[in-house]
């Protein structure tokens, strides 16, 4: 059985929202709710959530009973305290994980079938880092095997996890995803994916 966690990184603040990205209404929940569902579905191990803005307000609005939450106290920092507080905290208590698998919580068609394509390959290549390529776009979602936990740990800014990446280019591996990698920043951004959301709902 793979060890492999899955974190959905949800702690940010939405600067160029102006409100809680993660409660905006997505289907029949929240933007949230739709990218963790989503999320159980795969073939990992473990499954967290990192929250930080808002927390209070999206633990009693969000069901996220099935997965274990993850508090970033310092979540003004950046994407990259959030990444490294999970992984500290990983690293501390389920030290049986093999890997980690990062995923964006404002990425609402990143599929299931994505995702596992992802630790598949990680079956095969367990010592290289795996990143999502589309067209000119190579990033999240992003798995990291165990060796990368310290560096992984030691980020504390806004650049996320792609420092390490480029740091370690030829233990990369590319996976081409079919899936739409958008994500959203602005409120104009959620509306214009959305409309494509319920179109699919209504033609799928």
């Amino acid at each position: 059985m793979n060890k492999i966690a899955v974190v959905v990184l949800a702690a940010g603040n939405a600067k160029r929202l102006g409100r809680s990205k993660q409660l905006l209404p997505w289907g029949n929940s929240t933007l949230l709710e739709h990218i963790v569902k989503n999320v159980l579905t795969i073939d990992a191990y473990k499954f967290f959530v990192v929250l930080g803005a808002y927390s209070n307000e999206i633990i009693e609005k969000t069901n996220l009973s099935e997965a274990t939450l993850l508090i970033n106290s310092k979540w003004q920092q950046g994407l990259g305290s959030s990444i490294a507080s999970a992984i500290t905290e990983i690293d501390n208590k389920y030290s049986e994980l093999s890997a980690v698998l990062l995923v964006l919580a404002d990425q609402p068609f990143i599929s299931s079938v994505h995702l596992n394509a992802m630790i598949k390959l990680h079956l095969k290549e367990k010592e290289s880092i795996i990143i999502t390529k589309k067209e000119n776009y190579k990033g999240v979602p992003v798995l990291f095997p165990k060796k990368f936990f310290g560096e992984l740990m030691s980020l504390s800014n806004d650049e996320g996890a792609k420092q390490i990446v480029n740091r370690n280019k030829n233990c990369v591996k590319e996976i081409v995803s079919q899936d739409n990698i958008a994500d959203i920043d602005t409120f104009e951004a959620y509306e214009t994916l959305h409309k494509i959301f319920n179109n699919l709902v209504k033609n799928g």
